[in-house]
């Protein structure tokens, strides 16, 4: 048996497989029609018929944490919100994004009743990330590309529109290699992945694994060209060697080291030797554009549009918020930022925007209450990979934070679901067997 609990084993299997879908996303897909939408369907029926057979009586005990009990108060509301929303096509599009989400991280948890199905659970995430980590790796080098990628040739035989949108906006524009997408279906949300699973990489106590992944996943986030998740990547070595390993000291070693090994190289920008000062030439380009002063494709500026009209549209709603969908339904509205942009590109904002005040600091606690209890974990008398998972998961939640910022939205974002569904599992199992969290 794959996992022991009280689920039988089609349930637990059924649910591990969705939840490998979802990591897996838009390369398991054809036009909007995912593999894991197939899966979701027979879960959802396994479910219904585990209700018919139990005499319609519900097992609500994963619902009982106050963790999900607010997942389920921003469900209902955005539910809710369908009655003033703008767009109530739009309106039942995010419900159907959430519901989704909300599927993987409930699943995570159903699955992880103990520590051992936690530790089968994330052998079968490591497995699947380290395969998009080697797919990125072959698009930056070669000329391999996922063919569902929107960069790729072959998406319209997938019922995709191929763009190279990203491929313009991106560091690939500046060099020789090629921008990566992995999984997903741009450079955005890939270099999202990539920063939440960076600190599981950082923290694992293999130096071998330990270099691989942060090697990988730094020049993957490097071509993806993001700028706030390269500034999430910085956070998340710095928290790392603070909170982790507890050397300040070392960070204010490593930074003089590579301030002047970078100061070096950029005096080196008009050497005659040509690989010289392609590098040299490289690291300049790569040092405006993270610092703003190459702005390409205008993306400061738009994503402050998108931004200053959601808030205007919330203080019009007297910060009630203007409803499922409505950032996008209101920009559609004003007409797009620069002719194509209508999504917030933030999903912070969205949700305040979306939701109002209130669910806006409700997620807030929320968001800050996970970490701080995976902290408290982390500072415990807990087992060796329980704090290995809680450290992993606190420079996970925390450079998620600006991460966010980088997509169009990540309501529809299955990592970042999954890694909430990780994070209260842990949490959940410690506190069953210490009573003082």
């Amino acid at each position: 048996m794959l996992f022991s609990n009280s689920y039988s084993l089609s349930e637990v299997k059924l649910s591990t497989l969705l939840i490998c879908s979802g990591i897996v996303g838009t390369a398991l897909s054809y036009g909007d029609l995912y593999f894991f939408h197939i899966i979701l369907f027979f879960s959802s029926l396994v479910w219904l018929y585990k209700i018919k057979i139990n005499n319609y009586r519900l097992d609500l005990n994963v619902f009982s944490s106050k963790y999900i009990i607010v997942l389920i108060i921003f469900f209902l509301w955005y539910i809710l919100s369908l009655f003033w929303t703008p767009s109530k096509e739009l309106g039942f599009k995010y419900i159907f994004y959430i519901s989704c989400g909300f599927a993987l991280t409930v699943s995570v948890i159903s699955i992880s009743k103990n520590l051992k199905n936690l530790n089968k659970l994330f052998k079968v995430f490591s497995l699947l990330f380290i395969i998009e980590i080697i797919i990125a790796l072959l698009e930056v080098f070669t000329n391999f590309r996922m063919p569902t990628s929107s960069l790729s040739t072959l998406a319209p035989f997938f019922g995709k529109d191929s763009t190279e949108l990203y491929l313009n906006n991106s560091l690939a524009a500046l060099s020789n290699l090629n921008a990566p997408t992995g999984f997903r279906w741009n450079t955005n949300d890939l270099a999202i992945s990539m920063i939440i699973i960076l600190p599981f990489f950082l923290c694992h106590k293999k130096m071998v694994t330990k270099f691989f992944g942060i090697g990988a996943i730094s020049i993957i986030i490097v071509m993806t060209a993001s700028r706030a998740v390269f500034i999430a990547l910085i956070i998340s070595f710095c928290l790392y060697l603070i909170i982790i390993k507890k050397r300040f000291g070392t960070i204010l070693i490593v930074w003089t080291i590579l301030a002047s090994l970078f100061w070096a190289i950029l005096n080196f920008s008009d050497s005659e030797n040509p690989r010289i000062n392609e590098i040299a030439n490289s690291l300049q380009a790569l040092s405006l554009f993270i610092s703003g002063d190459i702005d390409v494709g205008g993306s400061i500026q738009w994503r402050r549009m998108l931004v200053e009209n959601g808030l205007e549209a919330l203080s019009k709603s007297y910060g009630f918020g203007i409803g499922a969908g409505g950032t996008v339904a209101n920009q559609e509205n004003i007409g797009p930022v620069s002719g194509r942009f209508t999504s917030m590109h933030n999903f912070w904002i969205e949700v305040l925007v979306e939701g109002g005040v209130i669910i806006g600091f409700l997620i807030s606690l929320w968001y800050i209450n996970i970490i701080y209890n995976l902290f408290k974990v982390s500072r415990s008398n807990a087992s060796s990979r329980m704090k290995y998972y809680s450290q992993s998961l606190i420079l996970s939640m925390i450079a998620f934070i600006p991460a966010a910022i980088t997509a169009s939205s990540t309501i529809y974002f299955f990592p970042m679901w999954i890694m909430f569904g990780f994070s209260i599992s842990i949490i959940l199992l410690f506190r069953e067997n210490n009573q003082y969290l």
